[in-house]
């Protein structure tokens, strides 16, 4: 009996230890702010091979404070959730994108960001607002997921079989009498008006299923000591979906839907439907077996939600003016949206020249998807070494330096296939499909590089600010810095469209303004380290001062 039950004690105990391990990994990926901080007498960081081991645990540090096993039961259905909602995210995107590019053109992308989707997508937030004052807590996911859901499914069996008897065709050709030519993207956004709805329907997934029901849902289920096994595990899922949601787009696709786009976007709806009642079930899940309405494990440790007072639009600017670092990081996250705008544009314009159906289309987006996944995968784990072997300036300057790079040749290759040039013994067409391939690199970088390098770099400079710096200065570059970088490059765009009449005669413009916003970003990016590496003198200069008069006191003493 005792040898049996030794055997029954070291079973469990290796399984146990098979079940700790990811939770153990997983805690030294976390991006945590503590972490870029060890302690006010650190080294100088900002230097190659000096910048502190980020993060600081190691796989023994974390074996040692290792989290209970009982989180796999927050883990498992939040990541379930996450997958399933990464996985409709990518498919969505590849959606809206074909079937609104492929029929009426990317000159319709700027004004469907400015004039369809901002206002419905603030209508949304208002609804959701009073579902919050009327509605139970666990209610909210469900019924702020319900209408989207709805709306797929209508526009799959009603809108898109009888969209030629709903459209009004005969639109463009009315108003191009009387409306300049630049402005025909957004006579067409009203002609194509239910792939338009559509586009604005799949947008509101991101930004409502993913940046609100599921981090407040995920922000009140976990504590901050869980969250730093949690969410890297949460990650790690959501970027496997995205691999696997490009290859279901790209199997329906090749194999099913046999070129018929109609029955592409049944399976592809079907898909979405399935996978939002397995989030569904997951979230059933949680709230059945998760202790109390959503609180941690320990309800003594639960960490309260704080409510966050945004300051005003004017109060906004003047802290901006007043703080270097703030008005810098402003340039960053406004320079990440703009140029990224600027040149999704135009890469999916040329993409659209080059794969005219709405399945091939699809299919390069799929891999674009597929390549982003095992991407930011890869960044997650390999990001922490770029800061603590190349420090925080070329950290920071890795995701404008990438873009710049591989968007410049994206851009020159597609001017070159427009005049008609050859180069490298490579004909005009052969330059656009090359070109092409440069922007789907870009296109994978500026999107995997983000989470691993551009959003810590940026709040590793809110460590070393005072707490009301701190907490102004990340409203402010919320309320600024990232509004006008969501909605300038749209405008931008548009002012140019004004100009030239089309997205492929405002290449050079477009060109010549993402260069320029990447050098300010660039700019940008060496002034913030010049401003810490001189507040960290001043500061290593203070606390030489300090200890050289304690040690003559303590010589004096004695």
């Amino acid at each position: 009996m005792g040898s049996e039950a030794r055997e029954d004690k070291q079973k469990t105990s290796f399984v146990s230890k098979i079940f700790q391990l990811p939770l153990e990994i997983a805690s030294t990926l976390s991006k945590e702010d503590a972490h870029y901080l060890e302690k006010r007498g650190r080294k100088r960081w900002w230097k190659r091979m000096s910048f502190p081991k980020v993060p600081t645990d190691t796989l023994d540090e974390a074996h040692a404070t290792a989290p209970p096993l009982s989180v796999w039961m927050k883990v498992i259905p939040l990541g379930a959730i996450f997958f399933g909602a990464s996985f409709n995210l990518a498919i969505l995107q590849s959606l809206k994108d074909s079937i609104m590019v492929t029929t009426a053109g990317a000159e319709t992308l700027p004004f469907l960001a400015s004039f369809v989707v901002l206002p419905i997508s603030l209508g949304f937030f208002v609804m959701y607002g009073k579902m919050i004052e009327r509605l139970p807590s666990r209610m909210i996911f469900y019924v702020a997921i319900l209408p989207l859901i709805v709306f797929y499914i209508f526009f799959t069996t009603v809108l898109y079989p009888n969209h030629m008897a709903l459209h009004p065709m005969w639109l463009v050709d009315a108003a191009s009498a009387y409306i300049p030519q630049g402005l025909m993207g957004l006579v067409k956004v009203g002609q194509y008006w239910t792939f338009s709805l559509f586009y604005c329907a799949a947008e509101l997934w991101g930004s409502v299923v993913i940046s609100v029901l599921f981090w407040s849902l995920a922000n009140e289920v976990c504590t901050v000591s869980e969250a730093k096994s949690v969410y890297p595990l949460m990650g790690i899922a959501a970027n496997v979906a995205l691999v696997l949601s490009g290859n279901f787009v790209k199997l329906v696709n090749s194999q099913i839907a046999a070129g018929s786009t109609y029955v592409s976007l049944c399976w592809l709806v079907g898909g979405i439907v399935s996978m939002t009642s397995f989030m569904a079930l997951a979230k059933a899940v949680l709230d059945k077996f998760v202790i109390g309405p959503y609180c941690s494990l320990d309800p003594a440790t639960a960490s309260k939600p704080r409510q966050k007072k945004k300051g005003s639009l004017a109060e906004s600017f003047s802290i901006i003016r007043q703080s270097p670092k703030i008005s810098n990081l402003a340039v960053l996250v406004m320079s990440y949206g703009i140029s990224h705008r600027l040149f999704e544009f135009s890469w999916k314009a040329s993409l659209r020249a080059l794969y005219p159906t709405a399945q091939a289309y699809q299919t390069v987006l799929a891999d674009v998807a597929i390549a982003t996944g095992w991407a930011t995968i890869t960044f997650m784990i390999l990001g922490k070494f770029v800061f603590q072997y190349l420090g925080w300036v070329a950290a920071a300057s890795a995701t404008p330096v990438a873009m710049l790079a591989s968007g410049g040749v994206f851009f020159f290759l597609l001017l070159a296939s427009g005049a008609g040039v050859q180069l490298f013994g490579l004909d005009a067409l052969t330059l656009a499909y090359v070109g092409v391939a440069a922007g789907a690199v870009t296109q994978v970088f500026a999107r995997s590089s983000k989470f691993s390098l551009f959003d810590p770099a940026k709040e590793m400079v809110y460590i070393e600010m005072s707490k009301e710096e701190k907490s102004k200065g990340k409203a402010a570059v919320d309320l600024i810095g990232s509004q006008i970088g969501k909605s300038g490059g749209a405008w931008m765009t548009q002012v140019l469209l004004l100009l030239t009449g089309s997205l492929s005669a405002s290449l050079p413009l477009i060109a010549t303004a993402f260069t320029g916003v990447i050098g300010t970003w660039i700019y940008a990016v060496r002034c913030l380290g010049a401003a810490i590496k001189k507040d960290e003198d001043l500061r290593l200069q203070a606390n030489q001062s300090t200890d050289s008069i304690h040690r003559e006191d303590s010589d004096s003493e004695s």
